[in-house]
């Protein structure tokens, strides 16, 4: 009995200690809360090869350094002044997909009233079936203000392939006037083979050409007015009894949009499967107005976009020369003269220039007086010509010049921003693809690399099969010339047994 009583008291005991030990000891997670909590987040995709291609304007010394973008290639420009901020593969060829229709409209609304009656044509249905249209029949008749909202905000290609007819007479007599237009501006590597931006081998721009053509666009009121606007209506036409809401594509303008930026002023948009994403962007903050160009990007043009702002006006301001500490260069004799007996004050006072918010180089500027008594007026950054300026020059700057003996001096030629001189001022930061005959061995594998990347995705397979055959071609060379010896040495040991 006692026995018994002290092995229950035994039990009683065990259970206690179980008891406690499970109140004091921390409750281990099961197998499937552990997973929960440990789960990592996806991974980000990885980033494509053009992520980590050259920006040339981190080139320029004391130049502030401007983001990787995945666009293969990218500009920052100022407006009103034409300075580049930031430069990757600006003068290299990419298809401008439906950012055309910049030209396009640029060319309407300077050519046809906004009241004019447009009657569609069988034009209409000359584009790819899958791409963006409105759903314009032949017959149908638009006013020129709605089809200018529906080119730039709804990117009908249906609409832009008409009014280039109607303005025309046919679409290439109207395409030839956009590359017209495109040589008048400076555009040096642009070609359009239609009005929509439909993709063609034969049809493409530069990210620095795009950003000039913008610019000359956003001169336009009208242009400015529709490229802001949310949303327009097109009423009832005398074929379609319905009305047509267009909704503005450029997901950067629109404030209820999760890419919406602040002080955005609109742009447009473009995509097709061979030109990747294209998008052209206007902003403005603190006194600066900038246009923002990304070719051939994937799926993170709104992310480039961005980031490119931030650059632009984080790290740059813009300034009346008159407010920073600018020297005339030292063999400019002219200009020291204009600066001694201040003629050349009030045209300081009446500029700007886009600056590095942290000047880590000095400011100079260069005159020279041309044939038509025009100064102009070279500013420069270190050895980085900012902006060249032409102003008609007074009484006062023409007897100084000739009191100097000046009477003229010829136009500094390719004085584009960005460009770097030496003694003979030849030399570019920014390369011109087009100036292929002095180009460097560098510069020339650098556009063998590029050329090499446009090619087809089937390159890879083909080199390897060339390398394969090449080695092959060697190794039975090789082979063939050691037979050919070991033939001649046969027969030159049986001439000699045969003398013998």
């Amino acid at each position: 009995m006692k026995k018994k009583i002290k092995d229950l008291w035994k039990t009683l005991l065990l259970c206690a200690a179980v008891t406690v030990t499970s109140c004091i000891t921390p409750v281990m997670a099961t197998p499937t809360e552990n997973t929960e909590n440990i789960a990592s987040e996806p991974e980000a995709p990885a980033k494509p090869e053009s992520y980590e291609w050259e920006i040339q304007s981190n080139k320029i010394p004391g130049w502030p350094q401007g983001p990787k973008v995945v666009a293969e290639t990218a500009i920052l420009m100022d407006i009103d002044s034409g300075s580049i901020l930031y430069a990757k593969g600006i003068d290299e060829k990419r298809a401008p997909a439906s950012t055309t229709k910049i030209m396009t409209a640029m060319l309407a609304l300077e050519q046809v009233p906004f009241d004019t009656q447009i009657t569609f044509t069988d034009e209409v249905n000359n584009i790819e079936a899958d791409s963006t249209h409105i759903g314009i029949k032949p017959g149908e008749t638009l006013t020129m203000k709605d089809c200018a909202y529906a080119i730039l905000l709804a990117s009908a290609n249906e609409v832009s392939s008409g009014v280039a007819e109607y303005i025309g007479g046919d679409v290439q007599t109207f395409v030839d006037s956009m590359n017209q237009r495109a040589k008048d501006l400076g555009c040096q590597n642009t070609h359009f083979v239609n009005a929509n931006g439909l993709y063609s081998e034969d049809h493409y721009t530069t990210a620095r050409d795009l950003a000039t053509i913008s610019c000359a666009a956003f001169q336009n009121e009208t242009f400015r007015e529709i490229i802001k606007t949310p949303y327009y209506i097109v009423p009832e036409t005398n074929i379609t009894n319905e009305t047509r809401w267009l909704n503005n594509h450029h997901k950067m303008v629109l404030p209820d949009s999760s890419e919406y930026y602040e002080g955005c002023l609109g742009g447009k948009t473009g995509y097709t499967v061979k030109a990747g994403n294209t998008l052209v962007t206007y902003a403005e903050r603190n006194g600066m107005r900038l246009v923002c160009v990304v070719l051939a990007d994937i799926n993170e043009h709104y992310n480039d976009t961005r980031a490119l702002f931030d650059y632009g006006f984080n790290n740059f301001q813009k300034v009346s020369p008159s407010a920073v500490d600018l020297t005339p260069a030292k063999k400019d004799t002219l200009g020291s003269k204009l600066i001694e007996q201040g003629s050349l004050n009030t045209i300081f006072q009446e500029s700007s220039l886009i600056l590095p918010k942290e000047l880590q180089k000095s400011l100079t500027f260069e005159t020279a007086l041309e044939e038509d008594h025009t100064l102009q007026i070279t500013y420069r950054y270190g050895d980085t010509v900012l902006e060249t300026s032409s102003t008609q020059a007074t009484d006062e700057i023409l007897a100084a010049a000739k009191d100097l003996g000046i009477q003229k001096e010829e136009r500094t030629e390719g004085s584009i921003d960005f460009q770097k001189e030496n003694e003979e001022k030849e030399t570019n930061v920014v390369p011109d693809s087009s100036s292929t005959s002095s180009q460097s061995p560098k510069g020339f594998i650098e556009e063998l690399v590029h050329n090499f990347r446009q090619l087809p995705g089937w390159k890879y397979p083909a080199l390897i099969f060339i390398g394969a055959a090449l080695v092959f071609y060697i190794v039975t060379l090789i082979l063939r010339i050691q037979r050919s010896k070991k033939r001649r040495k046969r027969r030159k040991n049986r001439r000699k047994g045969a003398s013998s």
